[in-house]
């Protein structure tokens, strides 16, 4: 029984410590791959509107000459 109580003494906090280790790293890294995605999305969307400016621009343009 002592020599159980040793090996998890020893080996059982480095174990444990990796563990919460990876699920900070995961936790960390999901959150980060959200805010990337939504941040993609608004750039999609202010690249959609600055077409459509550019595209009503033109027509402008165009109206004058």
């Amino acid at each position: 029984m002592n020599e159980l109580t040793t090996i998890i003494s020893t080996v059982g906090f480095p174990i444990f410590s990796f563990l919460i280790t990876g699920f900070a790293l995961k936790y960390v890294y999901d959150r980060e791959r959200k805010s990337l995605d939504d941040t993609i999305d608004k750039i999609g969307k202010l690249t959609e509107a600055v077409n459509h400016n550019s595209e009503v621009l033109s027509r402008f343009v165009k109206e004058e000459d």
